[in-house]
């Protein structure tokens, strides 16, 4: 059972039962994975502001942020296996050294799996947030027939959003991203990808943020890539992005060392 099946008045009560609690529109609960990781989730019900879920989420005080774009279940395991050095080899050592906190979308599969496999060889140090709808996942404990993904058993927050089919979500991720980037530098990083991938890049478009697109990573990355160094295209979206982007490209094969350099001087100069 959930908390929010048994609190009545979601406008002002709050509640403690085992593991739960409940304030307001958010659930907060521990998830505890076999990996050893127990990650805070807030669970959300209804409207709530970035701000309240931020505070919720207790993340400390990272130093930057990064976002994570990019495939999930349309990675082909060529291109897992190409990309998995950059993360566990450049991304995780430079997050878990810098306090650079990651977001992405939570689940177990594609890049999100990547970043979580990164986090637990630097010993679950770095805060990694998960956004997803509650609707589509399952964790050890949680029974969902209607779940179409895993939690990432290596992230240390997750943000458990309304909505029906993975998407949903966005508005709530950037919101959160939105807020956090008034307090530190933020960049995003595009990595493959499928259609929700484009949603999600002229999102940091429209909030004037830095994207590093990685060329060679496949599908929508190499698709950004090849328009952004042609300088036109007929779709209108990845015309938007051309006409608008702040898009840095990394070559795939420049290896982990190198992309973690230059995350580093694009956050810091």
């Amino acid at each position: 059972m959930q908390c929010a099946d048994f609190v009545k008045n979601m406008g002002t009560v709050c509640c403690t039962w085992g593991r739960y609690r409940m304030a307001g529109r958010i659930a907060i609960r521990d998830i505890r994975f076999p990996t050893g990781r127990t990650a805070r989730a807030v669970q959300l019900r209804g409207v709530v502001d970035a701000a309240t879920i931020a505070s919720a989420l207790q993340l400390g005080d990272p130093r930057a942020l990064i976002v994570i774009i990019g495939g999930a279940g349309g990675m082909s395991e060529e291109e897992t296996r190409r990309l998995r050095p950059l993360f566990v080899e450049g991304l995780a050592p430079l997050a878990a050294a810098e306090r650079i906190a990651i977001l992405d979308g939570g689940t177990n599969s594609g890049v999100m799996a990547l970043a979580g496999q990164g986090a637990s060889r630097q010993g679950l140090t770095a805060l990694l947030i998960g956004v997803c709808p509650l609707a589509c996942v399952s964790w050890p404990g949680r029974r969902n027939p209607r779940a179409t993904a895993e939690l990432e058993p290596n992230h240390s927050h997750f943000v458990l959003t309304p909505g029906r089919r993975f998407g949903d979500e966005t508005g709530i991720a950037y919101a959160i991203v939105q807020m956090l980037s008034e307090k530190m530098p933020t960049l995003a990083l595009v990595v493959n990808g499928g259609e929700i991938t484009y949603d999600e890049v002229l999102r940091n478009v429209a909030q004037n943020r830095e994207i590093i697109v990685l060329a060679g990573s496949g599908r929508a990355a190499d698709a950004i890539a090849a328009v952004w160094e042609s300088g036109q295209s007929g779709e209108a979206r990845l015309a938007q992005i051309v006409a608008r982007g702040r898009v840095v490209l990394f070559a795939v094969a420049e290896g982990p060392h190198r992309l973690a350099r230059l995350i580093r001087e694009r956050l810091w100069g």
